[in-house]
C-alpha cells in the first residue's frame, strides 16, 4: 500500500511586462517572450486598449492573464468593465461617489431603495415620457411656481387652497359643476357681463 502523499502539479507563473497591440474579441500583448493572446483578469477592472503597457502572469501551460494596466498610450476615458452581476457595498460606513465634472448614471432601469432621500441642487431639470409617483404626503415649499402643461386633471376627495394675497383665474370658458351646495362669500361681489346674466332655479332669494 502507497501511503506517499502525491505532490500536487504546480505551474507556477511568472510576470511579465507588455504592450496591448490588439483588441478585437480577445487581447493580443507583445511581450519578450513573443505575441501573447491574453485574457483580462477579474481583478484587473480596467479595460487594456491598445498601445497600454500591462503585467502579465505567464504559467507552463501558456495561460496569460492581463493583472493590470499600469499606464495608458493616450489620455482619455477609462472604461472598467465588470462581467456579469456588480455588488459593491460599503460595510459598517458610507459610499461617495464624487467628480469634479460630470456624473452620469446609463442604465435601462435604476431603482434606489433608501429610507430618507436627500437632493440638494442649484438646477433641476427631469425629461420623462410618463411621471408617476405614489406618497403619503407631500409638503412643498418654493418661492415661485410655473406649470405649463397642455391638460391637467387633478382627483381629490377633500380640496382645500388658501391665498392670503390676490387669486386670478384667466380662461376662455369656465364651467363648475357642484352636486349639492355651492356657497360664495366675500364682502363685495361683483358680476360683470358684456352680454347676458342668467339665473336659473326653483328658488332664488335675493336680499
Amino acid at each position: 500500500m502507497n501511503n506517499l502523499a502525491r505532490k500536487p502539479e504546480t505551474h507556477a507563473p511568472q510576470l511579465e511586462y507588455g504592450r496591448v497591440i490588439l483588441v478585437d474579441g480577445g487581447v493580443v500583448v507583445e511581450t519578450s517572450l513573443g505575441e501573447l493572446e491574453a485574457q483580462k483578469a477579474v481583478s484587473c477592472l480596467v479595460s487594456p486598449e491598445v498601445g497600454d503597457s500591462v503585467l502579465i502572469s505567464v504559467d507552463a501551460r501558456g495561460v496569460v492573464w492581463i493583472l493590470s494596466v499600469l499606464s495608458r498610450a493616450e489620455a482619455g476615458p477609462t472604461s472598467i468593465e465588470i462581467e456579469g452581476d456588480v455588488t459593491l457595498r460599503s460595510k459598517n460606513g458610507s459610499l461617495t461617489f464624487a467628480a469634479d465634472e460630470e456624473l452620469n448614471c446609463i442604465s435601462s432601469r435604476a431603482a434606489l431603495h433608501s429610507d430618507e432621500v436627500e437632493i440638494s441642487a442649484g438646477k433641476v431639470s427631469l425629461t420623462s415620457r410618463m411621471f408617476s409617483s405614489n406618497v403619503e404626503r407631500v409638503k412643498k415649499v418654493a418661492g415661485n411656481v410655473d406649470e405649463i402643461s397642455r391638460e391637467f386633471t387633478r382627483r381629490v376627495v377633500n380640496y382645500f387652497r388658501f391665498t392670503k394675497e390676490h387669486e386670478d383665474c384667466q380662461a376662455e370658458s369656465r364651467r363648475q359643476l357642484v352636486d349639492e351646495t355651492l356657497t360664495v362669500q366675500s364682502k363685495n361681489t361683483m358680476i360683470v357681463s358684456e352680454e347676458h346674466v342668467k339665473i336659473d332655479g326653483e328658488l332664488i332669494h335675493m336680499g
